[in-house]
């Protein structure tokens, strides 16, 4: 009797065994099998609400107003117009060492989540008022020392770019591609009483590569940068003969907080700087065409962006 106990209970044992290693395998199988579809939905993850924005549908179409408002310092400006020309330096010598109000409107328009068109414009005109301590020439026009001289500097530009995201998320970004610029540049040096003057006038494209990143946290604040950048011979850039070699550097660090899903604020501190040296093939008389003009300015402003379209 025993003995049938004994048996009958290895029986069961080995019975329940099989049922629970047959339980376990089917788990495993059925783990195997599952697929994306079988995922919970991207709002039930446990992943990083960061990284859900990738996973989630992007607007088609996103239309931001941006605006800067501050001041600019220079650091340093320096200008030659013609071989024997004076080597000017506007801040030392020009009235440049003050502050000049500064302010910049652009706006973005963004497909998809991945493409955006950039329209920026940037007003620029620095004025100087001084008493020469020296004689000083511009383009063959000779001001005698202690003539009160005016100059103007206008150096306003027109920019358009496109940038690819590679990020593909609300709020950061990391992304490339290229700008074209349209300068629009004035030098004019006048006595007071308006005897002498020379001037210098010209307008043309810049092409530049362009980089722009972002990274937001949790809680609203955020950082980002952008960059756009040339160094290049004019003459092989658009085609024409004069043998001049231009640069640009426009590079900025900013710090922001989203205040809604639709407008956010930000400090910025900017560098830009540039310029050209070089002859031009067609000067006006008595100019000679040669021009260097190198300038480095720093620029500190508060900036506020805006979502006015999202769909």
């Amino acid at each position: 009797m025993n003995e049938e106990r004994r048996a009958c209970s290895g029986r069961l044992a080995a019975a329940i065994l099989s049922s629970l290693l047959s339980v376990s395998a089917l788990a495993q199988d059925s783990e195997k099998e599952k697929t994306i579809y079988d995922l919970p939905p991207v709002d039930e993850s446990q992943i990083a609400p960061k990284y859900k924005a990738t996973l989630a549908k992007q607007p088609n179409v996103e239309w931001f107003l941006g605006a800067e408002l501050g001041f600019l310092a220079v650091a340093s400006h320096v200008v030659q117009l013609s071989n024997d020309g004076t080597r000017f330096n506007y801040r030392d010598d020009g009235g440049q060492d003050v502050l000049f109000p500064f302010f910049r409107l652009s706006t973005d328009l963004k497909f998809k989540g991945r493409h955006t068109i950039v329209f920026l414009y940037q007003p620029l005109k620095l004025t100087g008022e001084t008493v020469l301590s020296q004689d000083t020439t511009f383009d063959g026009v000779v001001f005698p020392a202690g003539t009160p001289l005016n100059s103007t500097y206008g150096f306003p530009f027109w920019r358009i770019s496109y940038l690819y995201d590679f990020l593909r998320r609300s709020g950061d970004e990391v992304s490339i591609g290229f700008s074209l610029q349209i300068r629009n540049s004035t030098i004019t040096f006048t006595s007071a009483d308006g005897t002498l003057r020379a001037d210098r006038r010209n307008i043309g494209p810049v092409p530049a590569l362009k980089f722009r990143g972002r990274w937001g946290f949790e809680n609203g604040v955020w950082w980002g940068t952008e960059i756009d950048g040339i160094y290049a011979p004019i003459s092989g850039i658009n085609g024409s003969s004069n043998e001049i070699t231009g640069a640009l550097l426009d590079a900025s660090l900013r710090v922001g907080y989203d205040f809604s899903d639709r407008v956010a604020g930000f400090f910025n501190l900017r560098y830009l700087g540039g310029g050209a040296v070089g002859t031009e093939s067609n000067p006006d008389s008595p100019s000679d065409g040669y021009t260097k003009n190198w300038l480095h300015f720093i620029t500190v402003s508060l900036g506020v962006e805006f979502r006015a379209i999202q769909r």
